[in-house]
């Protein structure tokens, strides 16, 4: 073997060895056994659901309002003088009953006048029963003096008319006195709450000013603003029922209250009508409504028939997802009758016993299987993909 030969044989001999080891190393592994593969299953979220309930009932609108009296009332004087004698409930916050006399005016001025309308009352009949009188006389006398006919002042008619006028210019000053004097007496005009004095005892009173302000403890009102899509699902404006409420701490206070009626017209600023809830004696309820007190609103509509009232956090704009009895999540399209903060109103779409999805679910898809409590084995999905739940998130 010449030189170069050995050479190349040299160089050759560790390539070989090292394909050699390599083609070995391949059977060895190749021939080995392999590893049983194992399929991966993901184990279906256990899940809270909300139990569909259809049932025919009225809508509740919200609102809010603050509580006003129906009627409030500047008291003024009607006749002047000074102001005599003052009730001790006559002052700001007390109340009173109707035909409480609240302030008296000085009534001697008044008393003199009644006592000299009487006597002018007196003085008329009196001038009246005489010429009555007079014309009798007269008529005899024209009678037997000739058969003509006598003229009516020979009957001395109008003397008499002019007496019978007396008489009744008379009366009326009589009554005008009468009235004067009954207007000494400042008097509560209804059942009220003192919001206001603005006399004091000794002080002069002239007529037309104002001693007080009173407003009625009989009925309070409440101005509520709807909008006119609400306003559209109430029947009837003057036999809705409204609930109104007062937050207090941790418990809510409530009072009921009747819709009288709506004020007629869209406000120009909110677009909004107004309609007005009376109470019935509000300071006699427990506890009382007082007057100024902001009220939250929950008005009655008329009553809809077969409709799912559900959790607003359930409905996600036209459908709402529902758990299928194989378990599985599937987005069912509803109609939506009316929402607010609290409440979806569902019209149709849903059934009675229909369970919807209520825990909040990453990755949610069409046909995924989900576990409910109460379920038996838990439900596998061969699906590739990790599936989170956030436990207790709704």
């Amino acid at each position: 073997m010449s030189t170069s030969s050995r050479k190349v044989l040299r160089i050759l001999l560790p390539v070989i060895l090292i394909i050699v080891c390599i083609l070995i190393a391949l059977v060895i592994v190749g021939s080995a056994p392999q590893p049983e593969k194992k399929e991966e299953i993901i184990k279906a979220p256990l899940i809270s659901t909300y139990e569909v309930s259809l049932s025919d009932q009225p809508l509740l609108m919200s609102s809010y309002g603050v509580v006003r009296p129906k009627h409030q009332t500047s008291i003024v004087a009607q006749v002047s003088g000074e102001i005599v004698e003052l009730s001790s409930v006559f002052a700001s916050g007390g109340k009173v009953e109707k035909g409480t006399v609240l302030a008296k005016i000085d009534p001697s001025d008044y008393k003199a006048a009644l006592i000299e309308a009487q006597a002018n009352l007196q003085r008329a009949k009196a001038a009246l029963q005489e010429e009555e009188a007079r014309g009798i006389v007269a008529k005899e006398e024209w009678r037997g003096a000739t058969s003509k006919l006598p003229p009516a002042l020979g009957l001395r008619k109008p003397q008499l008319a002019r007496e019978q006028a007396n008489l009744r210019s008379a009366q009326a000053s009589l009554a005008r006195a009468e009235r004067n004097l009954a207007r000494t007496n400042i008097v509560a005009p209804y059942n009220a709450l003192i919001n206001s004095r603005n006399i004091d005892l000794g002080q002069f009173a002239s007529t037309g000013s104002t001693l007080g302000v009173l407003s009625s403890i009989d009925t309070a009102e409440v101005r509520l603003p709807i909008s006119s899509t609400d306003y559209s699902y109430l029947t009837d404006t003057q036999s809705g029922m409204v609930s109104l409420t007062r937050d207090e701490g941790n418990n809510g206070i409530s009072w009921n209250g009747k819709i009288i009626r709506d004020e007629g017209v869209i406000d120009e600023n909110s677009r909004m009508i107004y309609i007005v809830a009376e109470v019935s004696k509000p300071y006699q309820q427990s506890p009382s409504l007082k007057f100024g007190t902001f009220v939250n609103a929950a008005i009655k509509s008329k009553v809809h028939n077969n409709i799912a009232v559900i959790p607003s956090h359930l409905y996600q704009e036209g459908y709402v997802t529902m758990v299928t009895d194989a378990r599985q999540l599937h987005k069912q399209p509803v109609t939506l009758l009316k929402r607010d903060k609290k409440h979806v109103y569902i019209l149709d779409g849903l059934s009675n016993g229909d369970l919807l999805l209520d825990s909040k679910i990453e990755n949610l898809y069409e046909g995924m299987k989900v576990r409910v409590s109460g379920d038996k084995e838990p439900t596998s999905d061969k699906d590739t993909g990790v599936v989170e739940l956030a436990a207790g998130d709704k």
